[in-house]
C-alpha cells in the first residue's frame, strides 16, 4: 500500500549556501514506513556548520537532494500523521534529526518504548547518534519543546566536551564564538564547576556574553593578541577563524596546553591557520566520544543534572522567536547565514 504525499523542502546550493530553493517534492509512503509532519525545528549556527561540512562530514547524505542542492538537517519535533508500521501509532510525538521540510518519511526499526532507529539504507553508514528518534508523547522530562529543540543536541556536545576536559589538570579556558549556543553550554558547565573562562566574541556581542554570567572576562576578537599569558590555558575554538586562532596561539605560546576545534561558525573565513606555534589544533567530533558513554549510567545521570542546571541558567538571557512558513524560514536563514541574528534569540521555525 502506498499513500501519495507532497512535502515542502528547503534546499541550499552546496557550493553557495546563500542560494536557496524551496520545492514541492512528491513522496510515497510504503509498508514499513511512517509519515511525519515536522512541527517545529531549531535553526542555529550549528546548522550552518552542518551545511559548511555537508560533504566532508556527510551531512548532505541524511536527506539527499539532487545536485547541486543539499538539505540541511535540523533538530526538532514532529507528529506521526500516517503509519504503516506496527508499534508506531498515528498521533505520536517524536524528537529527532529532521530535514528542513514540512514532512518526512521514515523507516523505523529496533522499536522500543523509548523510540526507534531510522533504517533507511542511505543512513546505515552514517553516525548512529543522528539516527535515533525519541518518543516524547506525555514525557514530562521534555518541558518546553522549543528550548529542548534549541539546546538539547548542542548541550550534549557542550556537556560531553566539559566532561572530557574535566579530566585534564586545572586550566583557564578561552572560548571563541563565545555567544554561540554550544559555547554557552560549555561555558555554563565549566563555570558551574569552578573554572575560569575568557570569551572571545565580536564587538557587538560583548554585552550579551558578559550578561550571561558564565565568563570571567570577555574580549573582542581584534584584541585576542592581548590575552594574559603565563597561566596554563586550553583554547576551545567554536569559530574556526584562522586569524583568531593564530592570534591566540602566537600570544599564549607555551602557556597554551591544548587547542580544540569544535565548530566552524565563521564558515566563510578563508585562510585557515597552519604551522601554528604551540600544540597542534585537534578536532572534537561529539558522536565519536558519545559512543563510549551511552552505557555509562553515572555519566548519563550527570548529564541529566547538567541539562536541568543549564536550562535554569538561560532564564536571564534567552528569548525564543517562533516563525512559520516559507518566507519566514527563508528570511531567518539569510540573517543567520550573514551573522545578523541576536545571540539572545533562539529561532524555532516550521515550514
Amino acid at each position: 500500500m502506498t499513500m501519495p504525499v507532497t512535502r515542502t523542502e528547503f534546499r541550499v546550493a552546496r557550493d553557495d549556501l546563500a542560494k536557496v530553493d524551496v520545492v514541492s517534492v512528491p513522496v510515497a509512503l510504503a509498508e514499513g514506513q511512517i509519515l511525519c509532519r515536522i512541527d517545529r525545528f531549531a535553526l542555529t549556527a550549528n546548522n550552518i556548520t552542518y551545511a559548511a561540512h555537508g560533504a566532508d562530514m556527510r551531512y548532505w547524505d541524511f536527506y539527499p537532494a539532487p545536485a547541486p542542492w543539499g538539505v540541511i538537517p535540523v533538530w526538532g519535533f514532529a507528529s506521526v500523521i500516517a503509519s504503516h508500521v506496527t508499534g508506531v501509532a498515528v498521533g505520536e510525538r517524536l524528537y529527532g534529526y529532521w530535514p528542513m521540510a514540512s514532512h518526512v518519511v521514515l523507516t523505523p526499526g529496533k522499536i522500543t518504548v523509548r523510540g526507534f532507529v531510522e533504517m533507511a539504507p542511505n543512513r546505515a553508514e552514517l553516525a548512529p547518534v543522528y539516527n535515533g528518534y525519541q518518543r516524547t508523547t506525555g514525557d514530562p522530562r521534555i518541558g518546553d519543546e522549543r528550548a529542548y529543540a534549541l539546546f538539547r543536541p548542542l548541550f550534549l556536545t557542550s556537556f560531553l566536551l566539559g566532561d572530557v576536559l574535566g579530566a585534564s589538570p586545572p586550566a583557564r579556558y578561552v572560548l571563541s564564538s563565545a555567544s554561540s549556543k554550544t559555547a554557552l553550554g560549555l561555558a555554563q558547565v565549566l563555570h558551574a564547576t569552578g573554572h575560569r573562562l575568557t570569551g572571545l566574541t565580536s564587538a557587538g556581542n560583548i554585552g550579551f556574553v558578559q550578561a550571561t554570567g558564565y565568563y570571567a572576562e570577555v574580549i573582542d576578537y581584534v584584541d585576542a593578541s592581548t590575552l594574559a599569558v603565563g597561566e596554563r590555558t586550553i583554547f576551545v575554538d567554536f569559530a574556526g577563524d584562522g586569524a583568531v586562532r593564530r592570534a591566540v596561539h602566537e600570544r599564549l605560546g607555551d602557556s597554551l596546553a591544548q587547542s580544540i576545534v569544535v565548530g566552524d561558525t565563521h564558515w566563510d573565513v578563508s585562510g585557515r591557520a597552519a604551522d601554528l606555534p604551540g600544540p597542534k589544533p585537534e578536532g572534537f567530533f561529539a558522536p565519536t566520544h558519545l559512543a563510549t558513554r551511552l552505557t555509562d549510567r553515572a555519566y548519563l545521570d550527570r548529564q541529566a543534572e547538567g541539562w536541568l542546571s543549564f536550562l535554569a541558567s538561560t532564564d536571564g538571557w534567552l528569548r525564543i522567536v517562533e516563525s512559520h512558513g516559507v518566507d519566514a524560514v527563508t528570511a531567518h536563514y539569510a540573517e543567520l547565514l550573514a551573522g545578523r541574528i541576536d545571540p539572545a534569540e533562539g529561532l524555532v521555525l516550521s515550514l
